[in-house]
């Protein structure tokens, strides 16, 4: 199996946060602390904000930070910050600089307006996002890829991961028009995909790997390797240890054919570039791996 950088997990404790929209869905609402990720032994993890309540964002970041003693894979934080504060988003950055651990930053934009992303405010508070040397998780549905193309055209500088691979229509299996989105996406070089998520838009009722295969294979192929990272989405896409399994086993399977170099990029080399992480094992060069 794959020796991944799981890019995106989730750990909380709502006696010490609090998280509104778990009051919505019931298995959720409950602890969920390192102790149970179902991680391979050694395998390193990116934490990504829990969409705690907003005034609790840095707590978020200082309490996960400490669970470092007994965490000792944890690899980076992506926070939250409030983009669409525009200038006035410094401050939350300044704060963030002095945390070493955090590496990224999110504001979700899954459920804006159409729009949101476009503001002259949001569009100021990801320069300064890119100012400050972090990367910027983008969590849209698949209808806003094409809004966030845009954004990430006019903020170059600016190093984009698209959470969920822009949570596309598995259950109902439907490519054309993500794919297409994909590709004007894709031709934006400060632009990476997090292939995870797809539990969360899959058909609960069927396997999840037939279901995801084919839009995981797309996300490969329009992105190439090098610009493609695995995560779990864990525990809200994947919660139960055999899922997880299951997960790293499907995207596997999609890199049946691929070379080690392009194997090593999925599993860790792309998170390492775009979180600024420790130096990744493997072969540094494609033409040192023919296989």
């Amino acid at each position: 199996m794959l020796q991944v950088i799981d890019s995106h997990v989730h750990v909380w404790d709502p006696s010490v946060l609090s998280y509104d929209w778990l009051n919505r869905v019931p298995s959720l609402n409950r602890p969920f602390l390192p102790r149970e990720l179902p991680h391979a032994p050694g395998t390193q993890a990116v934490f990504v904000q829990a969409d705690c309540r907003d005034d609790q964002a840095l707590k978020e970041v200082d309490w996960v930070a400490s669970l470092r003693a007994t965490w000792p894979e944890l690899a980076a934080i992506v926070a939250y910050a409030p983009i669409n504060r525009g200038d006035g988003v410094s401050e939350d950055l300044a704060e963030l600089c002095q945390r070493p651990l955090v590496r990224g930053v999110r504001q979700l934009f899954q459920d804006r307006e159409a729009g949101f992303m476009l503001t002259a405010e949001t569009l100021a508070g990801g320069r300064h996002v890119g100012r400050a040397g972090f990367a910027f998780d983008a969590c849209v549905r698949s209808w806003q890829l094409s809004e966030l193309a845009a954004f990430a055209a006019r903020i170059p500088e600016l190093c984009i991961v698209l959470d969920h691979m822009g949570k596309p229509p598995i259950a109902a299996g439907s490519l054309s028009e993500w794919s297409t989105a994909m590709r004007r996406l894709a031709r934006l070089p400060n632009v990476v995909v997090k292939i995870s998520g797809a539990g969360a838009e899959a058909d609960p009722t069927r396997p999840l790997g037939p279901q995801a295969l084919p839009f995981i294979l797309e996300a490969l192929n329009v992105f190439g390797a090098d610009r493609c990272m695995i995560g779990s989405d864990w525990p809200v896409s994947l919660t139960e240890p055999a899922a997880y399994q299951d997960w790293i086993l499907t995207v596997e399977q999609a890199m049946s054919d691929a070379s080690s170099y392009e194997r090593e990029n999925v599993a860790r080399g792309t998170a390492v570039r775009a979180y600024g992480l420790k130096a990744v094992r493997g072969p540094a060069h494609p033409e040192e791996e023919k296989d």
